[in-house]
């Protein structure tokens, strides 16, 4: 969906004046070959001016299930039982005591505690939120950009913010886009899916997925102009929008460009227990047990189809992962909080055109500290 969450790191900040300043990040790699990764402190922004300030180290963690952090080889329904938020957050936490622990002995010091504050940006700002919140005797705050806190099941305001940050002109063309690849594939599902480069999704309505969200992650990612310039101007100029945009989505999907390929769309691919890409198969089944955040159309002018609706999206987790596996919201919301998310010391941020601004938090807290 677009709202995959392609920059998922922890990252922790452990400070202290007498022992040691550590910044640690936990990371979802995209198959079961990665080695823990070497973080480039270039690329880490906001954690590494934090880290350069405390004077913090980095130490990068392996997400469970990710990279060689898999307990099984396949990942069928039933291996893929002890993936999941709570699980994630109890392994920072046993990590946490650990890494405490061996500093100690390393340094000859007892019982010293140092300051963790913990770091995530989308899946990883919500796990960061999390993490302060059930544990925060470990940590002593959090910062979650764009943080997925609140479990949805119909997430109909991502798509209502896509539109609203398309703008009027760029959202009328992706209406009649979508409109356009829903009469062809009732008439010539083959030309329209060779069209897009598509023609391994055998699912209609996973292909008009794939239609709807490689638009939806370009504008989720702050590119407005790399889909609409385009699209508006073809229509301007009175050129084919259908193969302008399919040019795009080529251009998307074959470079994995916002994270994803045509494989995340499959079914029939994510079925496969021992796929290549398996951290699509495993974020597909977060998204089915746990959260939702299903994407439907909303039910008034929607840019994706009205066929991606709740339906399809239940069909979906049920044909890769069998009977039985569909999200809680509500069970995670208690347990979490949901939009009476209690944690402290958090700070949350949010960009005013993120759609995933609508499942975090958006509203400052009676004790929020206001510093100008």
């Amino acid at each position: 969906m677009g709202l995959m969450m392609n920059h998922k790191n922890w990252i922790i900040l452990h400070s202290s004046k007498d022992i040691l300043n550590i910044l640690a990040t936990i990371s979802l790699h995209r198959d079961q070959s990665s080695y823990l990764l070497v973080v480039n402190l270039s690329r880490l922004g906001l954690a590494k001016e934090l880290a350069e300030k405390f004077g913090a180290a980095i130490v990068s963690i392996e997400h469970r299930y990710y990279g060689k952090s898999t307990p099984y080889k396949e990942l069928t329904t039933e291996n893929l039982k002890y993936l999941s938020s709570k699980q994630a957050i109890f392994d920072l936490a046993v990590f946490r005591q650990y890494y405490q622990e061996l500093l100690n002995a390393k340094y000859n010091v007892s019982e010293t505690e140092n300051r963790w504050f913990v770091i995530g940006g989308s899946y990883s700002g919500g796990l960061a939120a999390y993490f302060r919140l059930k544990f925060p005797h470990l940590t002593c705050g959090a910062y979650a950009s764009s943080a997925a806190l609140i479990a949805i099941y119909n997430f109909t305001e991502y798509d209502q913010q896509i539109g609203t940050t398309a703008g009027p002109e760029c959202k009328a063309v992706l209406q009649e886009i979508t409109h356009l690849v829903d009469e062809q594939l009732d008439s010539d599902r083959k030309s329209i899916k060779e069209l897009f480069g598509a023609s391994k999704i055998d699912n209609d309505d996973d292909f008009r997925f794939l239609v709807a969200d490689a638009a939806a992650l370009s504008l989720q990612y702050g590119f407005h102009d790399f889909v609409c310039d385009l699209l508006v101007n073809a229509k301007k100029n009175g050129s084919d929008i259908l193969e302008a945009y399919s040019d795009y989505v080529k251009n998307v999907a074959n470079q994995g460009i916002f994270g994803v390929t045509l494989e995340y769309y499959d079914r029939l691919y994510l079925k496969n227990p021992t796929s290549e890409n398996s951290a699509y198969r495993l974020w597909w089944f977060y998204i089915c047990s746990e959260m939702g955040y299903f994407l439907v159309a909303p039910q008034n002018d929607s840019i994706r189809s009205t066929k991606l609706d709740e339906r399809y999206n239940l069909d979906f987790c049920k044909d890769i992962f069998g009977e039985g596996v569909y999200p809680d919201s509500n069970m995670a919301n208690t347990y979490y909080g949901g939009r009476k998310f209690a944690g402290s010391r958090v700070i949350f941020t949010n960009g005013s055109q993120d759609p995933c601004r609508h499942i975090s938090k958006q509203t400052p807290s009676k004790d929020t500290i206001h510093k100008e």
